[in-house]
C-alpha cells in the first residue's frame, strides 16, 4: 500500500509540472505560396497574374482607413487579400495544388494534417460544417508573422487560410 502511495505521489508531482504543449509554427512554416507581408509583384512571381483584381476601401476603428486588393485566381480557387500593398490573408479553397510548406494541402485528410503540424492551438467549430483548426504563430520569435487556419469538413481539409489574428 506504501508503495501505491509512493508512485501515485511522483505521478501526480510529474504531471503538475507538465505544461500543456501548443503547435506555435516557426514564421517559415506559415505560408501558403508566399507569406504575409509579400508586395503584389511578389504574388504575380509565385501565382501568376490574377485573373480578377478587385480593390475597396475600407474603413477600419482598429486598423485606420485603407485598400483592400484581392487578386483572385481560377473560380476563388485562390485569394490572396491586401493590406494596402502587404499580403495580409492568403487563402485556398481548392485542390489546386498549393500547400504550406509542410505539405498541407486542400484535399488531405485530418490524420495527415496532424502527422505534418501536431496537434492545433485551438478548435472550434466553423462556418458550413466545417471545424477550424487554429495554429499559431511562434510567439518567441517577438514578431506576429500570422497564423495557420486549417479548416475541415467530413475529415479532409477543406479550406486552408494563412492570416494575421
Amino acid at each position: 500500500m506504501k508503495k501505491f502511495r509512493i508512485i501515485t505521489m511522483v505521478l501526480v508531482l510529474l504531471f503538475s509540472f507538465m505544461s500543456v504543449s501548443y503547435a506555435e509554427l516557426s514564421s517559415n512554416r506559415i505560408a501558403l505560396g508566399i507569406q504575409l507581408g509579400a508586395k503584389f509583384e511578389d504574388a504575380k512571381k509565385v501565382f501568376g497574374v490574377p485573373d480578377r483584381v478587385t480593390m475597396e476601401e475600407i474603413k477600419s476603428e482598429a486598423y485606420g482607413d485603407f485598400v483592400e486588393s484581392k487578386f483572385i485566381y481560377g473560380n476563388h480557387s485562390l485569394v490572396v487579400s491586401f493590406y494596402n500593398e502587404d499580403a495580409w490573408r492568403i487563402e485556398s479553397n481548392s485542390d489546386n495544388g498549393w500547400r504550406t510548406p509542410d505539405g498541407v494541402t486542400v484535399g488531405m485528410p485530418l490524420n495527415d494534417v496532424y502527422a505534418r503540424l501536431g496537434k492545433e492551438d485551438v478548435k472550434s467549430p466553423a462556418e458550413n460544417g466545417e471545424t477550424l483548426y487554429w495554429y499559431n504563430h511562434d510567439t518567441r520569435e517577438k514578431i506576429n508573422v500570422g497564423n495557420l487556419y486549417v479548416f475541415v469538413k467530413n475529415g479532409r481539409v477543406s479550406r486552408i487560410v494563412i492570416a494575421y489574428q
